[in-house]
């Protein structure tokens, strides 16, 4: 059996063999939920923790899975692990650059000289045009942004350095992923990508290729030969394109006077709370005028709060009975909303209930387990943690989570009751089940 002694796990982040087959394993719903959190990143002394079996099962389990091929072992610290595959996922094409000799870079952070410096980079380009932000074409159709979006979403987003120690750098991903959401949204709405392309002007033509002069071949003609496209650095694409869309004053004051009217009306729609009002607007607002940084600080939180207030108006009120596709399409808009607001706990929990309803239970203990993380002191939400668990087969982890709840708030008859429904005797499946 491979046996790593503990002084080594703090260091050894297990992750799953190229070569495993998963239809070869039988896994009890424990297994399997522990198996669904080795994702490479996780070290293993945490997946002691979050687990949802005892400590030593988990080493067992791994112990097991590291003898059978179904898991292998790598030797670098969370952080740096992260760091170091969204550097190579997102390779830009920057030349050399002096590490040593920037005082900006910080070789005491967790993750690599490289990423600061590409973070940095793309840090100081975010004034771009939208689609020049995304690497997309002024063509590309909605999968294309979306593609798009989501692979620079693995490298700059925040939660993907969960815990790892990011110095000022927390700050530079906060602001390049709200620009990045801000791009998607704006380019995935019809109206706001017409008023952003009406504002670049046409699209130009590709500008033709230089030719060269081949050797005369021995009839005495002289074929022309293309060489091959010139590289353009990024400043010369960049002044390329202002050449190109420069937008005449008087035009470029019309839309800003545009820009302001929707921007206002947004304002006034959001003081009263009308949500659905004010993100529609304030995209026009930032289509009109995309230079405005007052317009564009203000969408990310407008845009999250107009999907948080649809998606309870499809829950409706308490007690009332809810349609599954309802369900689901709220479901989706608290999802959206943890785009722009990771570290809700409020709707991590309400993501978390909602999963569970639909017997999402990946998506119910991820949501679970956050809300509880982010308000550690919420009886409440550990009692839908401990559900989630149950709902997994994992009582004995239910009620390890709801000794806690009751802790934190022993008259909390929810918690109570819940615990005395685990704690009755399980009836034999002859019986009718539990």
């Amino acid at each position: 059996m491979h046996s790593v002694d503990g002084s080594k796990q703090e260091q050894r982040i297990p992750r799953l063999a190229a070569s495993w087959d998963p239809s070869k394993l039988r896994l009890s719903p424990e297994e399997g939920f522990l198996l669904s959190r080795i994702d490479g990143h996780t070290p293993w002394t945490l997946l002691r923790q979050i687990g949802g079996i005892a400590p030593e099962s988990v080493d067992r389990c791994i112990e097991r899975w590291l003898s059978e091929g179904v898991v292998v072992l790598d030797e670098a610290k969370p952080g740096r692990a992260i760091a170091a595959e969204a550097a190579k996922e997102s390779k830009r094409d920057a030349g050399p650059v002096d590490y040593a000799s920037d005082p900006r870079i910080d070789s005491s952070l967790d993750i690599t000289p490289e990423l600061q410096a590409q973070i940095l980079e793309f840090e100081a380009s975010l004034d771009r045009p939208y689609f020049e932000l995304l690497d997309v074409p002024r063509d590309a159709d909605g999968k294309q942004i979306k593609r798009a979006y989501f692979a620079l979403s693995k490298v700059y987003h925040p939660d993907r350095y969960f815990r790892a120690n990011l110095g000022d750098y927390a700050m530079l991903l906060e602001r390049i992923f709200r620009k990045l959401v801000e791009a998607y949204e704006l380019l995935s709405d019809p109206t706001a990508r017409a008023e952003i392309e009406r504002s670049m002007g046409p699209m130009s033509k590709p500008e033709p290729e230089p030719e060269a002069v081949a050797e005369t071949s021995e009839s005495g003609e002289v074929p022309k030969r293309k060489l091959p496209p010139r590289k353009l650095t990024k400043r010369q694409t960049l002044e390329r394109l202002r050449r190109h869309f420069r937008i005449p004053p008087q035009i470029l004051a019309e839309r800003k006077l545009k820009a302001s009217h929707f921007f206002d009306a947004a304002m006034v729609a959001a003081k009263r709370e009308r949500w659905h009002e004010a993100a529609p607007s304030l995209r026009l607002a930032i289509a009109f005028d995309p230079w405005n940084d007052e317009y564009r600080a203000r969408f990310s939180d407008i845009l999250s709060r107009d999907y948080e207030q649809k998606a309870v108006r499809l829950l409706g009120s308490d007690g009332d009975a809810v349609d599954p596709a309802d369900q689901n399409e709220a479901l989706r808009l608290l999802e959206e909303v943890l785009i722009h607001r990771p570290a809700d706990p409020e709707v991590n929990h309400r993501a978390a209930l909602l999963a569970l309803d639909l017997r999402e239970l990946e998506r119910a203990t991820e949501y679970a387990e956050a809300a509880c993380e982010l308000s550690p002191e919420s009886a409440a939400k550990r009692l839908t943690l401990a559900r989630v668990f149950n709902a997994n087969g994992m009582r004995e982890r239910a009620l390890s989570v709801l000794t806690e709840a009751a802790r934190l708030e022993p008259k909390n008859e929810e918690v109570q009751a819940e615990i005395q429904k685990l704690r009755r005797p399980r009836r034999s499946a002859k019986g009718g089940g539990m």
